[in-house]
């Protein structure tokens, strides 16, 4: 699913993470314009900037990186927990660093999980 829309990068933010927040205008779209770009809400997209039309080489470029990114995007269990842990880290305000408070409830949910072996 690809959609082309002209944008104007508005913002640009740094997050605790290291990650970055972009901001972008569009020019008044149309109701199925919208209805297209709603579809994206809260997913994992590639994002491709260029101030000319795209060609048909990265258009190639952008189906493969596509495909690439339903694979990298099967996270493990792992990861998932990880990731989980890091938002309630967030919202917890812990005055601990992330890895010390990761480490703590890693150990906690270990230390459950033994309980119901013995």
């Amino acid at each position: 699913m690809n959609i082309i829309l002209p944008a104007a990068l508005e913002a640009i933010a740094t997050r605790a993470d290291n990650t970055l927040k972009l901001t972008f205008g569009t020019p008044e779209l149309s109701p199925t314009q919208c209805g297209e770009l709603f579809k994206y809400r809260r997913k994992e997209v590639l994002l491709m900037l260029s101030t000319g039309g795209i060609t048909k080489e990265q258009q190639k470029t952008i189906d493969t990186a596509t495909h690439e990114l339903k694979e990298i995007n099967k996270k493990s269990h792992s990861q998932r927990l990880r990731d989980v842990l890091f938002i309630m880290y967030e919202q917890e305000r812990s005055p601990y660093t992330f890895p010390e408070y990761y480490a703590a409830r890693m150990d906690a949910l270990i230390e459950q999980i033994r309980e119901r072996l013995e």
